[in-house]
């Protein structure tokens, strides 16, 4: 099996992965912990926006919108 480490705002519609790391900050550190997304965490891309608008994925059920800068720093391993 080999892993394709990217960030989350490569994905398209329908990929899961799984999170590897967070890289950014402690406000965005908090933020995005505080929605459930984790190192070791598998999330899906449900939808992209077009033209920068947000990415909508869901982890363990639950739906949430992340933009375009936050996705940047997430780096997510891909089968």
């Amino acid at each position: 099996m080999i892993l394709l480490e990217q960030t989350l705002a490569n994905l398209q519609p329908k990929q899961k992965a799984t999170i590897l790391r967070l890289e950014g900050g402690f406000g965005f550190q908090k933020n995005v912990r505080s929605r459930g997304i984790l190192e070791g965490k598998i999330l899906e891309v449900i939808t992209r926006q077009p033209v920068g608008g947000p990415i909508v994925i869901s982890i363990e059920n639950k739906k949430t919108a992340i933009g375009r800068g936050m996705a940047m720093k997430i780096i997510v391993a891909v089968e």
